[in-house]
């Protein structure tokens, strides 16, 4: 695979990620087990979300690919593209869980989208 396609997969195989935990202690949190303050509870609990588990997997799949393309590719180039992630996460979180976005965090996400553009095209 090629070490660029790499990156790109583990930056958006991360923010989606994210989305899985928040799905998953959301869940976790419905059934109130987050706050009992039993450790124990809590574990089992977190164990028993298949949301966390996609989390694991996923965030493990995503550490590989990274590895594995950054063999390849100049930290320089490589790094700046995490902020992918940000841009991701704002746009999923208005869609998947409709959280409200303001115009100042999209003003934020379009000066970081100038800067992945600029370093994916140098």
């Amino acid at each position: 695979m090629n070490p660029r396609a790499m990156i790109w997969i583990s930056v958006t195989l991360s923010a989606v990620a994210q989305v899985f935990l928040k799905q998953g202690l959301n869940g976790l949190k419905r059934k109130q087990m987050a706050t009992s303050g039993n450790v124990l509870q809590l574990a089992l609990g977190v164990a028993q979300q298949g949301w966390i588990w996609l989390w694991g997997i996923s965030f493990v799949i995503a550490t590989a690919l990274w590895l594995l393309g950054l063999q390849k590719l100049q930290l320089s180039y490589a790094y700046p593209l995490l902020s992918i992630g940000y841009i991701l996460v704002n746009f999923l979180s208005a869609v998947v869980f409709r959280e409200r976005v303001d115009g100042m965090r999209w003003i934020a996400v379009a000066i970081i989208s100038a800067g992945v553009v600029l370093i994916a095209n140098s």
